[in-house]
């Protein structure tokens, strides 16, 4: 029998409640570079039916990407006027918060099964919706939360672009609200005395 007790996120974050200054253009940030098991393959077929779709939004890419997978961008950025690719590549955790000010949404398009999954949890606790796949914990993390509906299968890249086209249609004030309820979701989750309760629990058990 396994109990699961998450490592909490550092104070710092969980301290931290940065007001958004969101873009008026959904914007939406990628932190995989281009890994398959990543999804970065995944994301690249999402841009492109995006971009026949006429859906305009913003997306940024952190990360390390290789000649290749920054031409393919650049192809689908000066095919599609209505996407806005942006690469930043590798930054420091500080330009990291700062990104997130002005996001709407992470994706996180993972097809391999992650163990926890801390981009989720940064995310949700800076207030940034993640449309993300249900691969190992995600689910777990998410299942219980406000962002449970963007949650998508592994590889299909269909359901993916329906979930980012959601997030699109929605208001600033609706996309602010999701994030507040899902950071109050995910700071009960990561309280340091739930976490307590949990660890007690496992003891009472082993003395029964």
């Amino acid at each position: 029998k396994i109990k699961v007790m998450y490592n909490p996120p550092p104070p710092e974050l969980i301290n931290r409640e940065q007001a958004k200054n969101l873009s008026e253009v959904p914007t939406f940030l990628y932190l995989g570079g281009d890994s398959y098991i990543k999804g970065f393959h995944v994301l690249l077929q999402v841009l492109n039916k995006l971009g026949k779709q006429g859906i305009k939004a913003r997306f940024i890419f952190a990360n390390k990407y290789n000649f290749q997978s920054l031409k393919m961008l650049k192809r689908l950025g000066e095919k599609y006027s209505n996407l806005d690719i942006q690469v930043q590549g590798r930054v420091k955790h500080g330009k990291l918060v700062e990104l997130h000010r002005k996001t709407w949404s992470l994706l996180f398009t993972s097809i391999g099964e992650e163990t926890y999954g801390y981009a989720i949890v940064e995310a949700s606790i800076l207030g940034t919706i993640p449309i993300a796949s249900r691969v190992g914990a995600i689910p777990e993390l998410l299942g219980d939360t406000i962002a449970s509906k963007y949650l998508f299968s592994p590889s299909n890249y269909v359901e993916l672009a329906g979930k980012i086209a959601e997030i699109c249609h929605l208001s600033m004030d609706e996309i602010i609200y999701i994030g507040k309820t899902l950071r109050k979701d995910m700071l009960k989750k990561f309280s340091q005395s739930n976490i307590e309760n949990r660890v007690i629990e496992v003891f009472r058990d082993l003395l029964k």
